[in-house]
């Protein structure tokens, strides 16, 4: 697995969303460097990192990234696919996670709505054609409806989409996922819990975010105005600021 850390202190440790990479978090590492040991990394098979010959579980990689680096807690900052899989490896491994962050977050076992799941199949039927097609007609997806009048935002979604085009092309997820699924055990999960989302992100994306801050006991959701599904990269200094203080309440992990 790909990984990048910076920075010295309790660890956090950031997961990127489905056909992203760990370039997400260019603006939270330095900024979390000053104060925290940050770790980022490609979730297989995303990114710089390998795609398995054999089925296997995103939490497994997680655990064995943090023993790897000797850190036995860690604050988890999740994105999308990356917030689902922060949620499966806090039921999973729940003594090894210091709090959690979900932005945009999914959660697995919940169910997109039609229209979106429609509009998400677009993508791999593009890429029957070629992966920079898969590409676009990511980009046009309505998770970005409001970064598209931005375009320094819209280059960084095709860079961190760019080192997965050919994930596009997978008949199916190669990881396992856990059962059963989180949605139904949301209540099982003790560490302190924060959940961002935006107003302009997808009704799907907005009622997983919902459905999580409701689940979890004491997390907080904060909503930011104008946001879509890019907030790691287009809405860096809200998440930033939500993010830096909610951890400074929340206990150091050892």
């Amino acid at each position: 697995m790909a990984y990048d850390e910076a920075g010295r202190g309790p660890a956090v440790i950031f997961l990127h969303g489905a056909f992203l990479d760990r370039h997400t978090w260019d603006l939270q590492m330095p900024a979390l460097a000053g104060s925290h040991r940050a770790v980022r990394y490609d979730i297989r098979p995303f990114g710089e990192s390998s795609l398995p010959e054999q089925p296997y579980k995103t939490t497994d990689d997680l655990l064995a990234l943090m023993d790897a680096l000797k850190i036995e807690r860690a604050h988890l900052v999740g994105h999308s696919f990356g917030g689902g899989v922060a949620i499966d490896f806090a039921l999973e491994h729940p003594t090894r996670v210091a709090s959690l962050t979900l932005v945009n977050s999914g959660v697995t076992g919940a169910t997109l709505p039609a229209d979106e799941q429609k509009e998400a199949m677009q993508v791999f039927m593009a890429a029957r054609e070629s992966e920079a097609s898969a590409v676009q007609a990511w980009l046009t997806l309505s998770l970005w409806s409001a970064s598209r009048s931005r375009p320094e935002v819209m280059k960084a979604i095709e860079r961190a989409t760019a080192s997965s085009a050919a994930r596009f092309r997978m008949a199916a997820p190669p990881f396992a996922p856990i059962m059963p699924p989180a949605i139904g055990r949301l209540g099982e999960i003790r560490a302190a819990t924060l959940v961002v989302s935006g107003d302009r992100d997808t009704p799907g994306n907005r009622a997983n975010s919902e459905t999580v801050a409701k689940g979890i006991a004491g997390a907080r959701l904060v909503v930011i105005p104008g946001a879509d599904h890019a907030i790691p990269i287009g809405w860096a200094r809200e998440l930033n600021e939500a993010l830096l203080g909610f951890l400074k309440t929340t206990a150091n992990p050892a």
